[in-house]
């Protein structure tokens, strides 16, 4: 009999009955609902189906009914209720008198347990007992036909419960002499025999080791299933049999697990794949259970701390710490970030350091990502650390750079800004004196002339060491730029100690220098001024030293000078520069040359960096080292950077009216512009509109130092710009940068990297190391590298191999009039090889 069979047969048996049926499983929820109930109650058996009574009729959870069924279902007690007795039985209805009108039903309810397989279940008969005539004939009637049906379920439970639990699956059964008896719809499906094609014949036909059934009686086995195209396939049997009507019976169960096996088969590929995955990867990954215990390690992990080899699945930190020989802090110290995790119920960064007998200290950025289970209980965890140590490294060695010259590793400007400002506070609180010196090399540019760069290069580095010597360790030597130098005394009692130190040094760098075959000799000339004796401000105490060190120029050099009052006849001197700039401003002796930005990829001119020059009437071309400095320390910024902003932007559209493809234009700010935040945007967003260049043709660069002056208003500022569309630039990448970790803050687009970390790139490989981090830096924060002061092919292709973005420099061409850079465009773009 099929499945489908039984339950019609049951269901059709107590549909037939004139009387309500109420089949009770062990924990009290409806299994059969017959017909009966469904029109007495008007609830469907769909319904009814899985739900307690209390859940069906409300208004009976407190009343005997409910009662009764939890005395059978838990004592094995048999009850009979009579609406006669407690109304509050079952709240059904009948049909009354007229056919619209339905009455309410008197009912006697029995309630009996049934023994299931072992387990007690329960079976509710309610009567109609409204016609009270005809009560007694009816009653004999349902019992008679009640006891039938509990015979009837009682002899046909365990095959029925077999057919009904496991529909999903094939169910054959079989005699003795292995004939097939009962078929299922499933067992059609998986093997392919329709029933008449497979009653009667042999149960091996589909399952061969059923030939002996006996010795797979009673628990799970695989076995092989043989389907009607005679494709052999993967099969899970269970296996029981029974006495029915005297004969032995075997019901086999089988489920096709062809998926089953072949989703194993995939897991373990793809477990065999993420060992493989997680093997490779140079990182710490481990995975552990809610208790700490290590369930899957990465041979990485294993190498590094001592454990190859050893069996871990199922330890904790402090377990294995016991089987390395050199980890065992950082085994068992790994508990305490476990429980914060899982604590704090987030992921856990933080940076750990190991020392290890062959590599060394290593640095791992570490995190770990607590697992829950829905109740919130600890899952698992799981472990990544990253070995940062060469990143830590060049990151220490990119924060020396910022604050340190890289040709003489001496303090760069920045950083004896900040030793000057804590000198000054300390002298301060000590009342000692402190003296400043500003000091250079007399005619180091012969030396270069004529010795060449490199020569220079050597001299700069010696003359930083015989500084360093001439001084004590508290003092400080700086390094400034170019040959300019600053030294810093502290603790002086009167000018004497700083006229002793000055004269040690004039006579240090006037003996002879061996550089590479040739004797050098140079000299110096300082300028010296005192705190308080001078100033107690830091800013004029620089000032003062830089008019003694050109009084000592003047005075024949080679010789040192304090500051006095009449120096400001100096300062006079600048002045008459800064008046003719006044008079130059909006007249032709002011123009701006353009030096060309190469692509390296393409070789392509894609842009422009515009420079100011002046053509003074008498003076001819004055370099831009005198009068830079002079424009930024006056008013004349203002105008003159509005007007070498629009002029710029003007002469984009010019190129582009004759022609020229758009490419950008890079235009410098100065520190004293990017002061007045909101003037600064309000400029830009006015000539651009005014001569229609398009933003993103801009390029806006700033130094570091500016940068970092404010942080928060640089980056208000950026923000603002980079919203028109405008491209920014941090210029001279490298040499003053105070605090890496802001970086990634600065809505920047491009770098720029100082021509000092490129110019002896062949001969310092601390600076190439240093020019691939920032290159590999500013790729990694998705903005573009840009290399100035080219000037070797030897440098072009260095950093063209460590895929620089953009160069320029006197290799493609100096800074050039406008109509000369629209040439180079049109003839040389791509740069030829």
């Amino acid at each position: 009999m099929t499945i489908s069979a039984s339950d019609t047969f049951l269901r059709s048996l107590t549909d037939a009955t004139e009387m309500g049926v109420i089949l009770l499983d062990d924990e009290g929820r409806v299994t059969l609902w017959n017909a009966w109930l469904v029109e007495s109650s008007g609830i469907r058996a769909r319904d009814a189906m899985g739900r307690t009574i209390a859940e069906l009729f409300p208004s009976l959870a407190d009343g005997r009914v409910a009662e009764a069924v939890e005395q059978t279902l838990a004592n094995g007690l048999s009850a009979m209720l009579s609406s006669s007795l407690n109304r509050m039985l079952f709240p059904l209805t009948r049909k009354g008198s007229r056919p619209d009108r339905r009455e309410t039903m008197h009912q006697i309810v029995v309630i009996k347990p049934l023994d299931a397989d072992g387990r007690r279940t329960g079976l509710i008969q309610i009567f109609d007992v409204t016609s009270m005539a005809s009560r007694e004939t009816l009653l004999r009637q349902q019992a008679r036909t009640m006891e039938a049906l509990a015979e009837n379920y009682r002899l046909s439970e365990l095959h029925n419960r077999a057919i009904v639990d496991n529909t999903a699956d094939a169910i054959v059964t079989f005699g003795e002499d292995g004939g097939i008896g009962t078929y299922n719809p499933s067992a059609e499906r998986i093997f392919g025999y329709a029933p008449p094609e497979i009653v009667g014949k042999q149960i091996s036909l589909l399952i061969p080791e059923l030939i002996k059934p006996d010795p797979f009686l009673d628990h799970r086995t695989e076995v092989v299933g043989v389907r009607k195209t005679r494709a052999h396939f993967p099969l899970e049997l269970s296996l029981a049999s029974m006495e029915l009507g005297g004969q032995r019976l075997y019901v086999a169960i089988g489920h096709d697990i062809t998926l089953r096996k072949a989703n194993e088969a995939e897991l373990v590929n793809q477990k065999e794949w993420l060992t493989t995955l997680i093997n490779a990867l140079p990182d710490l990954i481990c995975f552990k259970d809610g208790k700490g215990r290590w369930l899957v390690a990465n041979q990485f992990y294993l190498d590094l701390v001592g454990l190859s080899g050893v069996d871990y699945v199922g330890r904790t930190g402090p377990e294995l710490a016991r089987l390395s020989h050199n980890f065992q802090e950082f085994l068992t110290t790994a508990k305490e970030t476990d429980e914060r995790a899982w604590k704090d119920g987030k992921p856990l960064s933080y940076e750990k350091a190991m020392e290890t007998p062959s590599r060394g200290t290593k640095v791992f950025d570490m995190l770990k990502i607590p697992l829950f289970k829905p109740d919130g209980r600890r899952s698992g965890l799981v472990l990544v650390g990253r070995d940062v140590t060469e990143r830590k490294l060049a990151a220490a060695r990119i924060q020396h750079l910022a604050h340190h010259d890289a040709l003489t590793e001496l303090p760069n400007r920045v950083l004896f800004q900040e030793r000057l400002r804590q000198s000054l506070a300390q002298a301060k609180r000590s009342g000692w004196k402190l003296a400043l010196m500003f000091l250079d090399l007399d005619k180091f540019k012969d030396i270069n002339d004529t010795l060449g760069h490199h020569v220079g290069d050597l001299l700069l580095r010696a003359v930083a060491k015989r500084l360093t010597r001439c001084v004590r360790e508290t003092d400080t030597v700086a390094r400034l730029g170019g040959d300019e130098f600053a030294v810093i005394l502290t603790n002086l009692d009167d000018l004497e100690g700083a006229s002793r130190v000055a004269e040690s040094i004039i006579a240090g760098i006037a003996d002879p220098f061996g550089l590479d075959e040739h004797e050098v000799r140079t000299s110096t000339s300082i300028g010296i001024t005192l705190y308080p004796d001078d100033s107690i401000d830091a800013d004029q105490l620089l000032k003062n030293a830089d008019l003694a060190m050109f009084r000592s120029k003047a005075e024949g050099r080679n010789n040192y000078h304090f500051y006095v009052a009449q120096m400001d006849a100096e300062v006079r001197a600048r002045k008459l520069i800064e008046n003719d700039l006044r008079q130059a401003l909006g007249t032709e002796q002011l123009e701006l040359h353009y030096q060309p930005l190469v692509e390296m990829s393409s070789r392509r001119i894609v842009g422009c960096e515009a420079l100011l020059r002046w053509n003074h009437p008498t003076r001819g071309w004055v370099p831009p080292g005198e009068f830079i400095p002079i424009i930024e320390r006056s008013d004349l910024i203002g105008p003159l950077g509005r007007w070498i902003l629009h002029r710029a932007c003007q002469q984009g559209r010019e190129w582009q009216r004759d022609g020229l493809e758009p490419m950008k234009i890079a235009v410098n700010l100065s520190p004293a512009q990017f002061k007045q935040t909101q003037s600064i945007i309000a400029m830009v967003a006015d000539i651009l509109d005014q001569t229609g260049f398009a933003p993103d043709q801009l390029q806006l660069e700033i130094t570091e130092g500016i940068a970092m002056q404010n942080v928060d208003a640089t980056i208000e500022v950026l923000q603002s710009l980079r919203a028109m569309g405008v491209v920014i630039s941090i210029d001279d990448f490298g040499t003053g940068y105070s605090s890496l970790n802001y970086l990634k803050r600065f809505p920047v687009d491009k770098l720029k990297i100082d021509r000092s970390f490129v110019v002896d790139i062949g001969l310092h490989p601390d600076n190439a190391a240093v020019v691939e981090a920032i290159v590999n830096l500013g790729h990694s924060l998705r903005t573009r590298v840009n290399v100035e002061g080219i000037e070797t092919k030897e440098q072009l292709d260095f950093l063209q191999a460590h895929k620089v973005d953009e160069a320029q420099g006197f290799y493609f061409s100096k800074a050039v009039p406008a109509d000369q850079f629209a040439h180079l465009v049109r003839t040389k773009s791509p740069w030829p090889a």
